[in-house]
This record gives structure tokens, sequence and C-alpha cells, in this order.
């Protein structure tokens, strides 16, 4: 029968100028009546200021949440920073409870756990839960295969991930809120959330959660209220290749605020995804670790997604740099990198050309066919400088009458101009002219293709 049960031990509260005492181990079930919260110290509610404990005692709460269910847990917390005050999810997972953090957890069946182990000194320690059932909701199927991922934002449906192999979750970081607030979801392994607890996305977004199964499932809990933009990605494990630890990463909304893409491998092989119709647009930056590699991809992690390798040796000629496709993948193999994001192109410095800069020039969906290719840019010389641009056509697909228009400019005038078409082809081979500026016009008049690719490189000797 579903009551309040106090098991284990004696539980006792006195609540006086020593505070209460909740020695011992107890148990929680639900009442019969899950429209009533489960308060603790029992007389106290969230209109009150939070309890005062005593000191020196370790207490434990064990509160079971059945199947169907979950529980939707606020602390109220009030200490010198106390350190022995922690909560247990299904799966072992703990995490400290903070001071004066209100935002709530959301924990699952079978049964989730409460502990205060203080020193001497007194301090303040409610909560409040409420035991709910999963909302008869919509399902969403995301069926993945093993090189790509597929990104998935909160939304009111149950979303299951299928992959050939293990199913990995990728969580992202919240563009302006504290990542806190991403403690309201949960992830099961299987189709359902009947499944065992194996994280949240808080968890994820620090940590990417594989499941031990070929499915996984995730329900994030009126998230969608807040936030409609990318919160995770699920992955086939093997398209990880050989990275061992993902996070994602969301740049602030703010253009005030500065961006970073940082990357940690002093441990082991490690990748940041990002996701997004804009390109990430990358500043130069003057430090780069000895002995690492950095490797950027477009879309998956595959030798012919490679947009970039970069070392000490290059790194100086390839940026500012500009990311395209949806998904972009930062993989470090060892040291550690923070790469400056800039908020447009003009803020990258993207088009200024110097000498000894190498450009890799493509549409926003290059390799893949889509309708959204067209494509125009501009590089000029700082200063009205002259370079020699050095360009080579890597790729160039034509679907109806799609051109590749390349233009190159000195002091105002046209010195080299072409425009490429299915029956006129872009030579293999390099072209060498002198100048100040050149633009480079992919149009598809409406065709679907994918896309093109054009290497430049400028330089001060011929």
């Amino acid at each position: 029968m579903l009551s309040f049960l106090f098991l284990i031990g004696t539980l006792l509260i006195s609540v006086d100028a020593d505070g209460y005492s909740c020695a011992g181990n107890t148990l929680v079930n639900p009442p019969e009546d899950i429209n009533q919260p489960y308060y603790y110290p029992q007389g106290w509610n969230e209109g009150l200021e939070p309890a005062t404990y005593a000191g020196s005692q370790t207490c434990n709460w064990q509160i079971n949440v059945p199947q169907g269910m979950y529980a939707t847990v606020i602390f109220y917390k009030n200490t010198d920073s106390e350190s022995g005050i922690n909560c247990v999810y299904p799966n072992g997972q703990q995490e400290y409870i903070e001071d004066k953090e209100h935002n709530p957890f959301i924990f699952t069946s079978p049964q989730f756990q409460v502990n205060l182990r203080v020193s001497d000194k007194q301090g303040e320690l409610s909560f409040k839960v409420v035991w709910s059932k999963y909302p008869g909701t919509c399902k969403i199927n995301m069926v993945l295969d093993d090189k790509s991922g597929l990104s998935g934002s909160p939304n009111e449906c149950v979303t299951t991930y299928s992959s050939p192999n293990k199913v990995v979750l990728v969580g992202f970081s919240l563009k302006d809120d504290l990542d806190v607030s991403l403690r309201q979801s949960a992830v099961f392994v299987g189709d359902s959330t009947d499944g065992e607890y194996i994280g949240n996305l808080y968890y994820a977004r620090y940590s990417q959660i594989v499941s031990p199964t070929n499915k996984l499932t995730i329900y994030t809990f009126g998230l969608d209220k807040e936030f409609n933009y990318t919160l995770y990605m699920g992955m086939d494990s093997y398209a990880l290749g050989d990275v061992q630890q993902i996070n994602g990463m969301n740049c602030p909304s703010n253009p005030n605020k500065a961006c970073y893409i940082t990357l940690n491998a002093y441990n082991n092989v490690s990748a940041i995804a990002t996701i997004g119709r804009q390109p990430d647009f990358l500043k130069q930056f003057f430090q780069f670790p000895a002995g690492s590699t950095l490797k950027i991809y477009e879309e998956q992690i595959s030798d012919s997604n490679l947009l970039a390798t970069i070392d000490r040796s290059n790194y100086m000629n390839i940026f500012p740099m500009a990311v395209k496709t949806s998904l972009k993948i930062y993989h470090l193999d060892t040291g550690r990198i923070s790469i400056p994001v800039a908020k447009n192109a003009v803020d990258a410095q993207y088009s200024t050309v110097y000498d000894g800069r190498f450009v890799n020039i493509h549409s926003n969906d290059y390799r893949r066919t889509a309708y959204t290719q067209d494509t125009f840019e501009s590089f000029k010389t700082e200063n009205n400088q002259k370079l020699y641009f050095k360009f080579t056509t890597k790729y160039f697909d034509v679907n109806g009458n799609t051109t590749l228009g390349i233009t190159i400019n000195k002091d105002g005038n046209v010195v080299y101009s072409d425009s490429f078409t299915g029956t006129h082809l872009p030579p293999a081979n390099t072209i060498k002219i002198l100048g100040d500026t050149m633009t480079v016009n992919y149009q598809t008049y409406g065709n679907y293709t994918r896309g093109f690719e054009v290497d430049l490189l400028t330089t001060r000797n011929g």
C-alpha cells in the first residue's frame, strides 16, 4: 500500500535551539494521494525558512519512486558550505547539494537517496518531494547510422535513439543559463522511460553517456518551455572513432560575451561539437601546444570530412577560419587548446588575407546534396598590399546551369575572371594571379548540388 513509511531506524524530530535531529535511516514511499507533497522536516513547507538541523549527526533518506513515476525535489540548504550533504541518483551517481540553489532535481525509479553527514556546526536543510506520473506523450524515433550524429532540442515527446552499435548521448552547454537547469531530464537504457536510468543532461554535459545497448531514451520534463535550441546529440559509438571524451557547446547568445572552444586532451583524446546553420568563425590566436594536433571535421569524424589538420607548424597560416555545415567537430589528440570564436566573419577578420594565409573556401553544405549551397565570399589584402592569389578548385558539382565564378582585382581593375560551368570545367592545376582582391561566387539557381571547394594560398612571392 502506498503510504509514508518510516523504517530502518526511528525518526525523531526535535525543533529547538539545538536544531532537529534526524539520525538514522529513513525509508519514504509516496503517499496514496500523490498530489500531496512530502516535506522534511514534518511541519515545514516552502513558505518558511529552512529548518535548522543539529550538528554532529549522520542521516540517510531512501525515497522510493515506483515504476511509471518520477520525483521532483527542491532542496532548501543554508550552511557554511557544508560538504556532507548530497543526493544519490538511481544509478549511484552522487551530487553535492549547493547552498541557496533551488533549481529542481528529477529522480526516477526505483529510488534516490539524500545524505546528511555534518560537523558539529548547525545548518539549515529542508526539502520537498513531489511524485508524478509520466504523461501519456508522443514518441520520436531517431535512427542513427555508424558515421554521423543526430541532434535534439527539448520537446514534449519521449525521444529514442537507436543505432547499429551502442548509442552515445552528447550533452550541450546552455547558452546563457546555469547548467543546473539540465537536471530536469533523464536518460534511460532501451526504448522507453521504463528502462534503467543512466544519467541526465547535466551529467552528459561533462561526460557523454553510453548506453550498454543499441537503444537509448531521453525525456526532458518541460525544458522545451525554457530552451529551443540543441541540448543533446545521439551518435553511434563507432562514429566517435578514437575520441574518448566528447562534449557539446553553445556559445552565449549575448554578442558581448566571449566564446571559446576549449579542448582538454591531457588525459585522453577529446572532442568538442557545435551545431548550427551559421558557420563557426574562428579567430586567429597566438599559442599552440607543442606536440598537439587539432583536427576539424564537418558533419562526421572521417578522412573524407576532414576540413583541416593543424599543429604548431601551420596554425599561424590557417586562422582565421570558417567551419561550416550543421555539425562541426573539433578533435585534439593531446594537450590543451582554447580557440576564440568570433561573432561573425567581420569580427574574425575572415576576409582579410596576408602573406602565407591559407583559406579553404567551400559551400555551407559541402559534401552532401542540398539546395543551400549558394556562396559568395570576398577576400582582400591589408592596406591594398599586392599578393599572389594561388587557388586550386578541388571540387565543383554541377546540376543544370550551376556556375562557379572567380574574379581577381588589382587596384580596382579586373586582372582575372572566369565563370566555370558544366561545359567549361575549372582546371585541375593551381592558378596564380597577382592582385589585392578576390571573389568566389557559386550559384546553383535553385538546383540541388553537393557544393564546391576551392583552396586559396596568398603569398608575397610568386
